[in-house]
């Protein structure tokens, strides 16, 4: 029987506690919470374990770390405190980068630094075929649960993550070869500290979160970057604070990236810029855009 069916009345006891404390959609927290204990304890010791987790929920510790994974795009993650937690709208910046990568070719070379949980890595390997992808970060931890996510999907082979910041621990022969360059830096003001959510300012490493004084720092490093590692007519994909939309672009355009565009997200706030390299050949004139059996072959030298 249907979890919501048969467990009607303490779904509803536990929305109205999370709701009394505060906590945005209650209802469908309840459910998830009773859902998860019902599968973890089977019939025994059902009461016990969820009024545990419903506890460790209204001391707003986040759901996702009280469930310990949770579903992004077509992939369920394994979530440990002290990594930063991806959010729903960030689904929609994977999609834009898997979207570039399909474009690409057969092979699409993926970089993917501040890659936290791995989430957008481990997209791109379950929906991308060919893929190879290099994530990077410079927390460990975050190496090390990103590892274990993309080890969770069907070819994890084709992903090697790498400890260190943006793209300084990549192997020097990508430079030039990237195909697309996704990224969800950190993009706050340091001046938002007082804004943040409970969950987020105790939980989140406060370095996956803020990206200087303006906020647009990490944005504007990698989009200097970028044009040094993608190749001709490569594309970047920067989750970006809604607010500074115009500023992002201005930085692509300072950083010599052409066909700038804001993307918007499902609330309708500009969530990522989308820039490409420009593609022009040796003598100015256009080339067309796709992939090569040489850029293949370069590929395949480089290895994930």
């Amino acid at each position: 029987m249907d979890v919501e069916v048969a467990h009607a009345a303490t779904i509803a006891a536990v929305a109205d506690r999370l709701s009394a404390a505060g906590i945005h959609a209650a209802r469908a927290e309840a459910r998830w919470l009773v859902e998860h204990a019902v599968s973890a304890a089977g019939s025994g010791g059902q009461e016990t374990d969820l009024e545990a987790l419903v506890r460790r929920r209204l001391n707003r510790e986040p759901l996702q770390l009280v469930l310990g994974s949770w579903s992004f795009r077509t992939v369920e993650l394994a979530l440990e405190p002290g990594v930063f937690l991806p959010r729903p709208e960030t689904e929609m910046v994977a999609g834009l980068a898997i979207e570039s990568a399909c474009a690409a070719g057969p092979t699409p070379l993926v970089a993917e630094p501040c890659t936290g949980s791995g989430a957008i890595a481990a997209s791109l390997l379950a929906e991308v075929p060919g893929v190879a992808v290099h994530a990077t970060d410079i927390d460990p931890r975050a190496v090390d649960l990103a590892r274990r996510n993309v080890a969770a999907q069907a070819k994890p082979g084709r992903c090697t993550v790498h400890q260190g910041d943006l793209l300084d621990p990549l192997p020097p022969v990508l430079r030039g070869q990237l195909d697309v360059l996704v990224a969800n830096p950190p993009y706050l003001p340091e001046g938002d500290t007082d804004q943040l959510d409970i969950e987020v300012a105790t939980h989140d490493p406060v370095a996956a979160l803020f990206g200087g004084r303006q906020g647009l720092e990490v944005v504007a490093r990698l989009l200097s970057l970028a044009s040094g590692w993608l190749r001709p007519g490569g594309v970047v994909v920067l989750e970006i604070d809604s607010r500074f939309g115009e500023q992002a672009l201005i930085a692509a355009a300072g950083a010599g990236l052409s066909e700038g565009a804001l993307e918007r997200d499902l609330t309708g706030r500009h969530r990522a810029l989308v820039a490409r390299r420009a593609e022009v050949a040796g003598d100015g004139q256009a080339v067309p855009c796709g992939w090569s059996a040489a850029t293949t072959d370069r590929r395949a030298e480089a290895g994930p």
